[in-house]
């Protein structure tokens, strides 16, 4: 992603998957989610939580806590 508008949140995302840490996504309407950040791409993050592999939407993400 060479993209400027992409460059903060690859940096972001890249250095949590590197950490192996366990992090917070909240979704729009809400819900935590406490989990691993696996991947992304532009369009979608994949997660583990709680054993399960699960694939996001950014646009389902309101917000990332490390």
């Amino acid at each position: 992603m060479t993209n400027g508008k992409f460059d903060l949140q690859t940096k972001f995302l890249d250095e949590i998957i590197e950490s192996g840490r366990v992090v917070t996504i909240y979704t729009t309407n809400g819900v935590p989610l406490k989990c691993k950040i696996l991947g992304h791409d532009n369009f979608t993050i994949l997660i583990d939580a709680k054993g399960q592999q699960q694939m996001l939407g950014k646009g389902a993400i309101s917000t990332i806590v490390k």
